[in-house]
């Protein structure tokens, strides 16, 4: 995914150098402070090198903005804002300032979730501003955006929720998009004001309705960067469909590559799953045995294994945990993680739950508040590596009464706003 090609960025720096060498006009802007290795820059930093400012993309330290700039959308962490003059005290400013955050990265632009970390999924499709690319909710019964304004859901409704899923990206690393928005786009709009914000987030890609793959691990580090601030904790692969085992080998390896480039990112593998509880230890079907078995042939160690916790169907021994002729959702998503430890062997550490809150797309799996109290309690209890749900934009009533799922409320009657949210950062202890 590379723009501009390394002699006509060259040419450029060359260029700039010239003019301001010779001394610019007074249209010619000043140069900003000098580019330092040693220094970590945030998204929209400026600096100066050989006559020519550049802009910071995202966070990123040790990567010389003349040999790493291109246009936007490029995937260099540099694009270049043209010539400049030398001014008194112009290259010779120490810049600190703008590293902000990088005390809490790991020095290569990302931070490190910790153990139970609980992240509503939010769809990112879902109300999302078209015009400015800006992620919005309506979970509150109004239009704002998530984070980035006074009025935005973390500064107002909900300003202990620490973090938060981004679903889904889809497509190829390099060329991935948003429901249609260009990755670039998409990330530009919404990381800075995330990390601003102090949210820490996961990158999610593939979904129900759309696939992700990734060739290589200098692919995904390229991918990864895009993205990347002291708040980016995880990049998660939802795999439903589409990914051939040949897919899914080059994903789990190419994350094996990555993470010596991001040594305390998490990457997280979400697979459907059964909850049997007829001693059959039945659970992820053959799609989810062929990621696992990749992973542990791999290796890939900060890994965790996100277990879907839904739409089990009828009530049946060999699928869930049965109570009342139904699925007990809360008593199976804890027998989901038993029989995945069980199976192959994955610590409970590694096993995060992600149940559907309220009326399921099997309309008779119902997820309450009763069993929002048992996957925390299980969690909390076995410091499972977190705890997440579908979705932040459903965690609200419906305007009518209904039976059936909905992607923008729970269809649970006499349910509030954020009732599920809260009583997950309540039980857990956010």
């Amino acid at each position: 995914m590379k723009g501009l090609g390394f002699a006509a960025i060259i040419g450029g720096v060359v260029a700039g150098g010239l003019v301001g060498a010779a001394g610019a006009s007074a249209a010619t802007p000043s140069c900003s402070t000098a580019w330092s290795a040693a220094t970590a820059y945030s998204g929209g930093a400026s600096v100066s090198e050989n006559g020519t400012n550049y802009s910071a993309n995202w966070w990123t330290q040790g990567d010389d903005p003349a040999t790493h700039s291109g246009a936007t959308g490029s995937g260099q962490p540099w694009t270049s804002a043209g010539a400049c003059a030398a001014s008194t005290g112009g290259g010779t400013g120490t810049g600190g300032g703008t590293g902000t955050g990088g005390g809490t990265g790991t020095g290569t632009g990302t931070g490190s979730a910790s153990s139970v970390f609980f992240s509503p999924y939010k769809d990112v499709t879902a109300n999302l501003n078209w015009n400015t690319d800006v992620m919005q909710t309506a979970v509150t019964g109004t239009v704002i955006p998530v984070v980035g304004s006074s009025n935005s859901l973390v500064s107002t409704a909900e300003p202990k929720l620490g973090g938060i899923s981004l679903a889904f990206a889809t497509g190829t690393c390099g060329s991935e998009n948003w429901g249609g928005v260009a990755g670039d786009a998409f990330a530009k709009a919404n990381v800075p004001a995330l990390d601003a914000a102090g949210v820490n987030y996961i990158v999610s890609t593939g979904g129900a309705a759309g696939s992700f793959t990734c060739g290589s691990g200098a692919a995904l580090d390229t991918f990864i960067a895009r993205y990347a601030s002291p708040h980016l904790v995880g990049i998660d692969f939802d795999i439903e469909t589409g990914q051939t085992a040949a897919d899914i080998s080059s994903l789990v390896n190419a994350a094996a590559s990555a993470q010596t480039q991001y040594p305390k990112l998490r990457f997280s593998f979400t697979l459907a799953t059964l909850a049997a509880s007829d001693g059959s230890y039945g659970g992820v079907n053959g799609t989810g045995d062929t990621v696992v078995k990749a992973i542990k042939a791999s290796s890939l160690t900060n890994y965790s294994i996100d277990l879907m916790t839904m739409d089990y169907g009828a009530g049946a021994a060999n699928v869930c945990v049965v109570s009342g002729g139904v699925c007990d959702m809360g008593a199976s998503a804890v027998q989901a993680a038993k029989n995945l430890n069980h199976t192959y062997g994955t610590p409970l550490s590694k096993i995060e739950l992600t149940p559907m809150i309220g009326v399921n797309d099997s309309s008779s799996n119902v997820v309450s508040l009763n069993d929002v109290d048992t996957i925390s309690a299980y969690a909390k209890a076995n410091a499972l590596a977190g705890v997440h749900f579908w979705s932040l934009d459903r965690d609200t009533p419906c305007p009518s009464a209904q039976s059936t799922a909905s992607a923008t409320c729970n269809s649970i009657s006499g349910s509030t706003a954020l009732q599920y949210t809260n009583r997950f950062l309540t039980d857990l202890g956010k």
